[in-house]
């Protein structure tokens, strides 16, 4: 690594800080190594052993984001604010992933959705002009003007792609049979559209301009409200990368606990590991004010700043 790529990488953690400051949000710092790990259908958590000052031995995760944390602390202070942070997530390995990653994760307090898109996109903008004094960047031969973006529901750009909307298990099976050669039916709805979602639809997100896809199907809500049968949820793309998760999020402790259950209980069958839900998480959830939050992955939108294939380059 050069000492030019490291001071590139410098000046975009010091933009993305000065953004948050200068919108009056607080800086956090928040414990990397935890008693419960987080519980999201799609991570799952490095376990370590550790030992006290009495020799005794305990169970403790790193975190693979900084939510749960954070989440305690917006229920108490009920404000603004952001994290930049090392996190982990086990079975992870490509040129776009890696079992250590950096991360800025924020959270806005009444902030809708439209709001939390509006908030990324300026970060975008604020990273460009930190490295090329404008807000635009040049990515794998194309040419990015971050001040312009377009926004598409899940389903539309389901349609968009693929010419069927993800309603219907019958619908996609015979779409996988006229596209692939070794055709398998399947009744699982969430294993169809992550295969058609995966292989025919994100891979054409954000090919001309910043693209934000909103308005998920319930099963993939996560931890996002659920409004009128869609999750209010939405995922951030350059040129087929996912670069930003974001919520409005869920402050019903129930409900809430009811999806983490089911989280645990879909891991248990996939590991054989049975894992533990932080109450005092649970508890703090029912003071979380009406807010937004989101998470970046700082390591992929530098590969795209510096127009590279791939994060382990940087």
């Amino acid at each position: 690594m050069t000492k030019y790529i490291l001071e590139l990488k410098s000046r975009v953690i010091k933009s993305i800080r000065d953004y948050f400051y200068k919108t009056d949000a607080i800086e956090v710092f928040t414990n990397i190594l935890n008693d419960y790990p987080n519980l999201d259908s799609n991570m799952y958590p490095v376990e370590l052993e550790v030992f006290n000052e009495k020799n005794e031995k305990l169970k403790k995760y790193l975190h693979t984001s900084p939510e749960i944390e954070m989440k305690k602390i917006l229920s108490e202070i009920r404000s603004d604010i952001f994290q930049i942070t090392k996190v982990f997530r086990n079975y992870e390995g490509s040129p776009k992933h890696s079992i250590e990653f950096t991360m800025l994760e924020w959270y806005r307090v009444n902030y809708d959705l439209q709001d939390l898109m509006d908030d990324t996109q300026n970060i975008f903008i604020e990273s460009a002009n930190a490295i090329y004094k404008k807000p635009v960047i040049n990515y794998q031969g194309k040419v990015y003007d971050l001040r312009k973006s377009e926004k598409i529901r899940v389903d539309e750009a389901f349609c968009k792609f693929t010419g069927i909307y993800p309603d219907s298990v019958e619908k996609m099976n015979d779409f996988i049979k006229k596209n692939e050669k070794h055709f398998e039916y399947s009744d699982d709805w969430e294993d169809l559209f992550f295969r058609i979602y995966a292989f025919y639809v994100e891979p054409n997100l954000g090919r001309e301009k910043l693209t934000f896809i909103y308005d998920y199907p319930p099963e993939l809500s996560a931890m996002a409200k659920v409004v009128d049968g869609k999750g209010k949820r939405f995922e951030a793309y350059i040129n087929g990368i996912e670069l930003v998760n974001g919520y409005w999020e869920l402050n019903n402790g129930e409900e809430l606990e009811k999806r983490l259950n089911k989280d645990i209980k879909n891991k248990e069958i996939e590991t054989g590991k049975k894992y533990e839900i932080d109450r005092e998480f649970l508890k703090s959830i029912q003071n979380l004010p009406e807010c937004s939050g989101a998470s970046l992955g700082i390591d992929r939108w530098l590969m795209i700043l510096f127009n590279q294939s791939s994060i382990h380059s940087l």
